[in-house]
């Protein structure tokens, strides 16, 4: 008897399984399904890949704030990068007194709030996006500063998930 098919066979099994209980509470199989969900960032640099595999691997070590800072961070760099491309000069027009002469300069001397509201103003994203990413930058915070905040499993599940998920969008023509 060959055991390749078998393997194989059980593999795809083990996988479906995963699909479907990744839709309930069964948070390993959750945690599996971001790592599938997170394969789809192959169009992103690297680096990017790298932040959401450490972000999962958090996720899996119970490493809640960690994940939270890695997937904002692996966002955060797809998303400003694509404001960037897009919107340089009107980042500059309708920001006279901002000087910079790069992106990374760019990054280094504004908050990210200050980039995510000069998102909204040259018409990256609407109001509504903002709120949303503003919501996600300040969880951001809690992780990544000294508070008493501890965000749950499911919680930091759910918040790399649609770190991924914002980020596909911004990768995608």
């Amino acid at each position: 008897m060959e055991i390749l098919p078998l393997v194989r066979k059980s593999r795809l099994a083990e996988k479906a399984a995963h699909e479907v209980l990744s839709q309930h509470e069964l948070s390993s199989s959750r945690i599996i399904h971001l790592e599938a969900l997170s394969k789809r960032l192959s169009g992103a640099p690297v680096d990017v890949q790298n932040y959401f595999k450490e972000a999962i691997t958090c996720l899996e070590q119970g490493l809640y704030r960690a994940a939270i800072v890695m997937a904002w961070a692996g966002h955060f760099n797809v998303f400003f990068d694509a404001l960037y491309q897009k919107h340089e000069a009107n980042i500059r027009s309708e920001r006279p007194k901002w000087n910079f002469k790069d992106l990374a300069e760019l990054k280094e001397s504004y908050a990210e709030a200050q980039l995510l509201e000069v998102a909204k103003v040259v018409k990256f994203i609407k109001r509504a996006e903002l709120r949303i990413m503003d919501g996600q930058l300040s969880v951001r915070n809690q992780c990544a500063h000294p508070t008493m905040y501890r965000p749950s499993h499911n919680s930091a599940i759910g918040y790399v998930d649609e770190m991924i998920t914002q980020t596909i969008k911004c990768i995608q023509p």
